[in-house]
């Protein structure tokens, strides 16, 4: 299994030399946040979402919990987060209660299938989580069912360059390719559609995600005390986030932001 990582929290205060409960926001957004771009990639999905207070949004595979909060912290809605990883979702309900946030966002551990299907979410996200998913339509499909009719996804993931070969081993996602199941974003916005929503928008995020590692390898090589990042806690964590950042700079692996709308029905296959 990929995910095997405990002790989350403690892992943190080690490496920040205090409570998780003294760092700056700018400190937890670099570790809490499991995906290419942090609070950064988050903020570009929002807008989309067209979130307002009273609402309630689902996050699917919520990890360490940071997208949760910050959608919490910058909207004013619930957010209700599920994952699979049991260390994760200790971590993300002791994070959340340190930012007192406890209130407003919760996490459940549990597979979405196992969520009812009438919870009508009125907003649901994803990030880098479907790569880990074999049957996509499903996983979809289980997502447009907890929404109400018209409610918005936002979704950053991870494919599959045209006609590119497989990336290279270890990924952030996975260690030896066996739990990895990677779609070209034609195939995966199709797949999307056909799981019962409609296309808002669908684009392209590679140059800006190259960027951004870009940037992530400038601060951690810098002179100083090395800045919190989320490679330092995962298992064989740098070699995992040099080989995505090189694949997605080469055009192996892009990333693609989409939103899109639950049209409260099945859609064909």
């Amino acid at each position: 299994m990929t995910y095997e990582e405990s002790g989350i929290v403690d892992a943190i205060e080690k490496l920040a030399g205090g409570a998780v409960g003294a760092l700056t926001q700018d400190q937890l957004d670099g570790v809490d946040q499991f995906h290419a771009g942090g609070a950064e990639a988050v903020d570009r999905l929002l807008p989309g979402l067209r979130l307002g207070r009273g609402m309630t949004v689902l996050d699917v595979g919520s990890g360490l919990g940071g997208p949760a909060r910050q959608i919490a912290r910058t909207t004013g809605c619930d957010v209700v987060g599920v994952d699979i990883t049991a260390a994760y979702v200790d971590a993300a309900r002791a994070l959340t209660k340190s930012a007192g946030l406890a209130a407003q966002v919760r996490f459940l551990h549990a597979p979405l299938a196992g969520l009812a299907p009438d919870a009508a979410f009125d907003a649901a996200v994803t990030l880098h989580v479907q790569m880990n998913v074999e049957d996509k339509r499903r996983f979809f499909a289980d997502i447009a069912e907890r929404l109400c009719p018209g409610a918005r996804l936002a979704v950053l993931e991870v494919c599959r360059g045209e006609g590119a070969e497989e990336p290279p081993l270890p990924l952030p996602w996975s260690l030896d390719g066996t739990d990895s199941f990677l779609s070209t974003a034609d195939d995966l916005c199709r797949t999307i559609r056909s799981a019962g929503f409609g296309v808002v928008e669908w684009a392209d995020e590679s140059a800006w995600a190259t960027r951004w590692f870009a940037d992530l390898g400038r601060r951690l090589s810098s002179a100083g005390p090395a800045p919190l990042a989320l490679p330092a806690l995962l298992a064989d964590g740098p070699t995992r986030m040099l080989n995505y950042a090189i694949a997605v700079t080469a055009g192996t692996l892009t990333v693609h932001r989409g939103t899109f709308t639950a049209a409260g029905v099945m859609g064909g296959t």
